[in-house]
């Protein structure tokens, strides 16, 4: 007899701990008695001719893409060759990039766009390109992953739907429909990619030079395309069920009680993983979706019951997830043992903390990358991590972290240094994450953005290109923040003292009506609140704008006046970014176009959240 069976998928986000070896054993052990037995790894291929159904009939259910005993070659190799391809993609579009950012000449040797720059400038248009729709206060990924997720929905269903019947025309013929079976084997197929796309130690991002948080996207939406399929499979039994009114008898049986014990954590896991939930909710959706991601993945384990080859597919996705946990693990004592020291500190603006984490020369990072950190003395946070950028270099001999005070973690530490001078502590620091997949030394002119705490992103970027100006063929720098309050950047002030000497433009936009009093539109300061010695040496060449900035002018200003190669590093909410991105990718059409004197304009930005 064809037995159905249900796959989903599991959802963990980036942040996601190690499953709780606890709960695994239990409900394993209890799982234990709805497996068939003798428990292998793989069941038997029997072959699916069978004497009482008619020649056409049985050359039916034995051709390709519709036989029962080799739906795991047909659909979840396919679904895995799929994926694969799309991976080696990405790797050789990373390789090419890379190679040409070492290697591509600077203006003095041609002053037009060549052919790989306007190919170059395509590419790039749809990795910058976003939509946003304000009535559901939603911002697009970018074009390039729209296409992506794009790609993968189309591929699935046209691997779904492709092949002809969808339900067999005589029962005899298997009680296991075609489409069914079909959409539980994509669905399981995948599983691994799922898991590889949510890690921190992300071995897909380290093929394609993109970073974990970046992936998320594919993550989610690859989840949703998992529960159509997983539903397209149970919905499929459950109307041939009723049918042939067997639906009482089938809900009480074991694999198929395990089949809906497994889909209705996932249901759970879709639908909460939506913006609104997961960004407004996130301490407790983290906490139910990690326990939602155990029981389903046990639960389908056990529906699974080693049919063909279906438990490979769990082999696969436990050796990517652990693998990557246990690289975190190892990397995260070696780097800080049981804990490292740290003082925390409240700022004058009191919506800002400085975090400064004592840790030993070995731990290393580049410019703009971000830890996780864990805050052993936090409460209950105690349990997770969270991510920080690093502000500071590791030249400067320790890390150094800026953040804002909202909710969740970070309301509780500032709840904590409220009244005080500092707060010592102790942390775990997992990383280093993100940063810059490209090298800004081979670049003519860059451009800096920050809205608000961006700062924390854009700063040591700016630091580093000051340092090594010698060794790069760097001419000009433009640094731009947006800050809600003029107290916001004072923190910077020692910075802005040591970048004098540059020569590099520099603009801090005020964007409170109510903080700029003093401030000149056309640049100037008469503001007398900063007449402390060192704020007027800071912003002395520091130009002081009332206003927010118009970044999309700022943008194509840049593009029009800059010859050679640009590049544009920005951080800072949504909305921000939003009119950055759009204005870069108008300004790709035009180099598409041969026209404007940049001949390579590369874009990078960090997101508050993901």
């Amino acid at each position: 007899m064809f037995l159905p069976y249900h796959t989903n998928t599991t959802v963990f986000t980036s942040r996601s701990t190690c499953p709780s070896s606890c709960l695994l054993v239990l409900l394993f052990s209890m799982g234990l008695i709805w497996l068939k037995y003798p428990i292998q790894w793989h069941s038997s291929r029997a072959t699916a001719y069978k004497k009482n159904l008619t020649p056409e009939e049985n050359k039916l259910i034995t051709s390709k893409w519709l036989s029962w005993y080799e739906a795991d070659w047909d659909y979840g190799q396919t679904t895995l060759i799929c994926f694969c391809v799309a991976i080696a993609c990405g790797l050789a579009l990373n390789v090419v990039f890379l190679l040409r950012n070492r290697s591509s000449p600077g203006p003095a040797s041609r002053q037009r766009a060549s052919i790989i720059d306007r190919v170059t400038a395509a590419l790039r248009y749809t990795v910058a390109r976003q939509y946003h729709i304000p009535l559901l206060h939603w911002y697009s990924p970018p074009l390039a992953a729209i296409i992506g997720v794009a790609g993968i929905f189309i591929f699935i269903f046209a691997l779904s739907l492709g092949a002809r019947p969808y339900q067999w025309p005589n029962m005899a013929m298997g009680h296991s429909p075609p489409i069914a079976t079909r959409t539980g084997w994509i669905s399981i197929a995948i599983m691994p990619f799922m898991i590889a796309f949510a890690t921190k130690v992300n071995w897909i991002g380290m093929l394609t030079g993109t970073s974990h948080e970046k992936l998320q996207v594919f993550h989610r939406w690859s989840a949703l395309v998992m529960y159509i399929t997983s539903l397209i499979h149970t919905f499929v039994f459950i109307v041939q069920a009723i049918d042939l009114d067997e639906w009482e008898v089938q809900w009480k049986t074991n694999w198929y009680w395990t089949g809906i014990a497994a889909l209705v954590p996932q249901t759970f896991l879709v639908f909460m993983s939506w913006g609104y939930f997961r960004n407004k909710y996130y301490e407790t959706f983290k906490r139910l979706h990690f326990l939602a991601a155990n029981v389903f993945m046990v639960f389908l384990f056990i529906h699974c019951c080693f049919r063909l080859t279906s438990w490979d597919y769990f082999a696969a996705t436990a050796g990517i997830y652990f693998a990557a946990w246990f690289a975190r693990y190892l990397r995260t004592t070696y780097n800080t043992a049981f804990g490292v020291a740290a003082t925390l500190e409240l700022l004058p603006d009191n919506q800002l903390l400085k975090l400064t984490v004592h840790i030993p020369p070995r731990v290393k990072w580049s410019p703009g990358q971000h830890f996780f950190i864990r805050f052993l003395n936090a409460g209950i946070h105690v349990f997770s991590s969270h991510p920080f950028t690093v502000t500071s270099l590791p030249s400067d001999g320790h890390m150094e972290f800026i953040f804002g005070v909202r909710e969740g973690i970070t309301k509780k530490l500032g709840d904590m240094v409220k009244g005080r001078t500092s707060v010592r502590m102790r942390v775990f620091i997992d990383g280093p994450y993100g940063g810059l997949p490209a090298s800004l030394g081979g670049f003519d002119h860059v451009c800096l953005l920050a809205g608000g705490t961006g700062m924390t992103s854009t700063l040591p970027v700016l630091s580093h290109l000051l340092k090594d100006t010698d060794k790069m063929n760097l001419k000009t720098i433009d640094y731009l923040v947006a800050v809600k309050k003029r107290e916001t950047a004072t923190w910077l002030e020692d910075t802005l003292v040591s970048m004098n000497a540059n020569g590099l433009t520099r603009t801090v936009h005020v964007t409170d009506p109510d903080d700029q009093s003093g401030l000149l539109k056309d640049g100037g300061s008469e503001d007398s609140s900063l007449s402390e010695q060192k704020a007027e040496q800071a912003y002395s060449n520091t130009k002081l704008v009332a206003g927010r900035p118009d970044l999309p002018a700022l943008i194509k200003e840049v593009y029009k006046t800059r010859s050679g190669r640009v590049s544009i590093v920005a951080c800072g909410p949504e909305s921000f970014l939003y009119d950055v991105r759009n204005a870069v990718a108008e300004c790709q059409l035009v180099l598409l176009d041969g026209y404007g004197e940049c001949t390579d304009l590369y874009l990078h930005t960090e997101n508050y959240s993901w």
